[in-house]
């Protein structure tokens, strides 16, 4: 990979990057839950301390030292660029969310439609992150790295692994606040939809190999 082609690279990936970070923030400010991998950092952010992008840097580290674990040996050098690529996501769905907090809209059919835009936007963010080829965030890390340990289809461990942090949300959510928050409708909602916005922009991201190599 030569220089020019490198800079073209992470500059379609930091795009990445912020688009997905603003899905999250529309998901977020539906006022309808959140994306199922954002929900743990999310419920920790209503409980204080940090920001949202500030427990999701702090939970990917968790993710990037178990991943580390796991594959061990096969733990390689460019593993390390997920570090840097999660600190500037962090800070995307912290400034993704000073803009998205004042777009919530008053009725419940708008509510969904954000939730929706807002997975949709997920899922294009997501499918340029692909198509990039240089690295990914720790979460998605640890499913890649647990599969292959495991020899298992990486879509079930990727299933598990959200369920997983959404059952663990809502423990903490019920043992804070005695109630169910920031978990609801647009959870499952984000759940069914991103997989299929991520399939749908990847006939078109995938062009962007030819921009790549121009």
């Amino acid at each position: 990979m030569n220089r020019k082609e490198a800079i073209r690279r992470w500059g379609v990936l930091c795009a990445g990057l912020f688009l997905a970070a603003f899905g999250i923030g529309l998901l977020t400010d539906s006022h309808l839950g959140t994306a199922p991998i954002s929900s743990l950092p999310y419920v920790l952010s209503l409980i204080g301390g940090l920001s949202f992008g500030g427990y999701t840097f702090f939970i990917n580290l968790i993710f990037f030292a178990a991943q580390y674990l796991v594959l061990k040996g096969e733990f390689r050098k460019i593993h390390w660029l997920q570090l840097p690529t999660i600190l500037v996501f962090s800070a995307f769905i912290d400034l993704a969310r000073l803009i998205t907090v004042h777009l919530t809209p008053d009725s419940y059919p708008l509510h969904i439609l954000m939730c929706i835009v807002g997975s949709m936007f997920i899922g294009l963010g997501v499918s340029i992150e692909v198509v990039c080829r240089l690295t990914v965030v720790p979460g998605e890390g640890l499913v890649m790295a647990i599969a292959y340990r495991s020899k298992r289809i990486l879509g079930n461990i990727k299933i598990l692994f959200d369920v997983s942090l959404v059952l663990m949300a809502l423990i903490l959510s019920l043992g804070c606040f005695g109630k169910i928050s920031g978990l609801r409708e647009g959870t499952i909602i984000s759940a069914l939809l991103v997989g299929s916005f991520i399939k749908l922009f990847s006939r078109w991201t995938n062009r962007l190999e030819s921009f790549f190599t121009a």
